[in-house]
């Protein structure tokens, strides 16, 4: 990231208009009397020549500079923000109690929006762009997504944020055109209500012209909702419990509310996080309430979880309560659904899980999955997550057992990287 910034700097800072090189003087034809001069005159034309070309190399590394810059943009845009949560576990577990002030202290502002990547990139890469009030390519981002070929199960967000990012930049009837075609291609979405809300809003606002005060009224308001992370939770929790229940409050703002109830110790703010990661509320708010839930680690939560798991369709949610059961540590719930989920895709991801938690007992359960396991796929992905351990022990287990070629090519290909004397010596064993 610091790179990043350098280039960024770099970039940014617009270099001074270069004068043009002087031309070549003309030499005249070389006689006793001109020689010197036109010595001098060719080493001035020369060193101006050099200077030129120096110039022009500074000019190409500055345009370079501006492409890094703008892919570093890019890749800032779309860096996956998950790791809040195992932030807010963190903060929660390192900061003593305070008597007077039970919420966790933490920097004065939190990650901007908090970001999951559950189904879409580009939908987290939008998002990104309206919180850095770049509302042109958000709405360029929210459009791909719409139009995909292959139907992104957030399509329904992504209508109401292009609306939401129209209306940013003016274009109240574009704005009510998206969410008049929300409403009339989702007429069950789970973003109805907040539809509604922002399209009162559009049409109170059509004909006049876009207003920079009504921009900074939200960032105060998103100030002042952190604000009350350090604050007695007897008055935070209830004020931050009305804005969520205020259908005239943007889902950007109730989700920094929810991100600064996750911080409370509260048992108030905690049935509220898990009210909400329950669902019946907007799906965004949902996703990251179930994963805050995870940070937790209670044996409550972990339950809450799954129940959550068990009552719900989208997969979407699923992902979020997988990922939750990482943040909390919870291998037993992770082990269930990486053998007995029906759902391919979210077996991979248990057993990707499993493999970031680097305990004993995840690797003991990865073995175990493997040994039983008929799926060539899920096996491939268990190497993988005891390569991610560093359990050379258990890779060399595997891979005497395995009958499938490709497997045991893979696990001696892990082998060969890990430079462990077990796995030097199974290598010195097939070499035999």
């Amino acid at each position: 990231m610091a790179a990043c910034a350098i280039s960024i700097a770099a970039a940014e800072q617009t270099p001074p208009a270069q004068p043009a090189p002087a031309p070549l003087p003309r030499v005249e034809p070389f006689g006793p009397g001109t020689l010197r001069e036109q010595l001098e005159a060719a080493r001035e034309a020369a060193a101006e020549a050099q200077e030129a070309m120096r110039d022009k190399a500074r000019l190409d590394m500055i345009d370079q500079a501006r492409e890094m810059a703008q892919e570093a943009r890019n890749q800032v845009e779309s860096l996956n923000m998950d790791m809040i949560g195992p932030a807010i576990a963190l903060a929660q577990e390192v900061t003593p109690r305070a008597a007077t002030a039970p919420l966790a202290p933490l920097p004065p502002m939190p990650p901007r929006g908090a970001k999951f990547m559950y189904d879409s990139g580009s939908y987290e890469s939008g998002k990104s762009a309206l919180d850095n009030h770049n509302y042109d390519r958000a709405v360029e981002i929210f459009d791909r997504v719409i139009n995909a070929r292959n139907p992104s199960t957030r399509i329904e967000g992504a209508y109401y944020w292009k609306a939401y990012a129209l209306n940013k930049l003016g274009k109240r009837d574009e704005a009510l055109a998206a969410l008049g075609e929300l409403t009339s291609k989702y007429p069950q979405s789970s973003w109805l209500n907040d539809a509604k809300a922002l399209q009162a809003e559009v049409q109170a606002a059509k004909g006049q012209p876009v207003a920079p005060e009504n921009q900074a009224d939200e960032d105060l308001k998103l100030y002042a909702i952190n604000a009350l992370i350090n604050s007695d939770p007897e008055r935070a929790v209830p004020l931050l419990e009305s804005l969520l229940n205020n259908p005239k409050m943007s889902p950007k703002l109730k989700e920094r509310a929810l991100f600064v109830l996750a911080q409370s110790r509260s048992d108030k703010a905690h049935d509220i996080v898990g009210r909400y990661a329950k669902g019946g509320a907007n799906p965004d708010l949902q996703l990251a309430a179930v994963q805050y839930l995870g940070t937790y680690r209670s044996k409550e939560s972990r339950q809450e979880l799954s129940d959550i798991y068990a009552s719900v369709s989208d997969v979407n949610v699923k992902r979020a309560v997988l990922r939750g059961y990482q943040m909390s540590r919870d291998t037993d719930h992770l082990a269930q659904i990486a053998k007995s989920e029906q759902n391919l895709d979210l077996r991979h991801e248990a057993v990707r899980y499993l493999g970031n938690l680097h305990e004993d007992q995840a690797t003991a359960t990865l073995v175990s999955i493997y040994g039983t396991e008929s799926d060539r796929d899920i096996k491939s992905e268990i190497l993988n997550s005891l390569r991610n351990q560093g359990a050379a022990k258990q890779i060399i287990e595997c891979a005497r057992k395995e009958s499938d070629p490709d497997l045991k090519k893979q696990a001696v290909r892990m082998l060969s990287e890990m430079h462990s004397k077990e796995a030097t010596d199974f290598l010195m064993e097939i070499l035999k």
